[in-house]
């Protein structure tokens, strides 16, 4: 598949990472599919057996979108995904004890030759579907937030203490804001949508964040849950609180998300559209024949500026060919 399928299936597969996984099912309990689409086509091929998956809680919401609608069709096919972390996930699937792993971050060198030495053939990175990463908040008396990623750097690294705070009030003109302590929410555990946070920040405000990228960094203050869930519970509950997670988590929650400025453009709302266009203007492949790794450029990005692919990890071949 070349770059420009590519994106033209992530384009579709946006409108089900932010408006299905978000909504959950539509109005009538049937999981839609890409595009629209309410149940599956009877053309679509069924098989018989079991396959396991683990990984990034990012597209955790719509694997069980895809799963359940698949299942729904395929009573023979036993699938299971478990959101537990990219790290984990990949992980796991170095060591075979699962068939396919989801990620937000690409393998680095060791985790390919691991996965590569499981399989005994290249595994690939398959796109599978492109999200935002939401700026998720809780301040009592405040709906509507602007935060730029200077902003943003400044208070997941602890610099910026309350939210009543200069740098937030320039990103805010004419709103009033409280002097509530600021209280952020990392994940604790190995995350994909960390790594894609930290980029983001590295990216476009490197004279603010020092903290570099991965999926699991040195975080200097907040504090640490696991997975996407265990963020934005913790903002929930917390007034004052503030994470990062795909979007889907704050729909379910009902807390809202802010809008991020990044290099290009004014401050942006997360949305279908808004992330299919910096998917577009920002991603690009970087892998070779059927391998379909990219490269996330957040400097390019027009449209909402912490968008990502979300892959899975799966193997050129399986032993057991069913």
């Amino acid at each position: 598949m070349n770059s420009t399928l590519l994106l033209r299936a992530t384009g579709i597969s946006v409108v089900a990472a932010l408006g299905l996984a978000a909504c959950g099912s539509n109005s009538n309990g049937t999981p839609a599919g890409p595009g629209g689409s309410s149940s599956p086509t009877s053309s679509s091929a069924c098989a018989t057996g079991s396959v396991t998956g683990q990984g990034s809680t990012f597209q955790a919401n719509i694997e069980k979108q895809w799963i359940s609608q698949f299942a729904g069709q395929c009573s023979g096919a036993n699938i299971t995904y478990t959101g537990t972390g990219s790290g984990a996930g990949i992980q796991q699937f170095g060591s075979g004890t699962i068939d396919y792993a989801g990620s937000d971050a690409t393998m680095k060198p060791d985790e390919q030759s691991a996965a590569d030495k499981r399989c005994g053939n290249p595994a690939l990175h398959i796109p599978v579907t492109a999200g935002g990463v939401a700026i998720i908040f809780n301040v009592k008396g405040v709906t509507s937030l602007n935060l730029s990623a200077a902003t943003l750097a400044g208070i997941f690294d602890g610099s910026i203490k309350t939210w009543d705070a200069s740098q937030i009030k320039a990103d805010n003109p004419g709103v009033t804001l409280p002097p509530t302590a600021i209280k952020t929410y990392h994940r604790s555990d190995g995350s994909g949508t960390t790594k894609v946070f930290t980029g983001f920040l590295k990216a476009v405000a490197p004279s603010v964040w020092k903290l570099g990228s991965d999926k699991s960094i040195t975080w200097p203050s907040g504090l640490g849950a696991n997975g996407s869930s265990g963020v934005v519970q913790g903002v929930k509950s917390t007034d004052g609180g503030i994470t990062y997670a795909e979007v889907s988590y704050a729909k379910q929650d009902n807390l809202p998300t802010a809008k991020v400025k990044g290099a290009q453009g004014d401050f942006t709302d997360i949305s279908s559209s808004t992330v299919s266009q910096s998917i577009d203007s920002g991603f690009t492949i970087s892998g070779t024949g059927n391998d379909l790794a990219g490269k996330l450029d957040f400097t390019k990005m027009t449209g909402y500026p912490i968008s990502t692919v979300s892959y899975v990890f799966v193997c050129s071949h399986y032993s057991d060919a069913a």
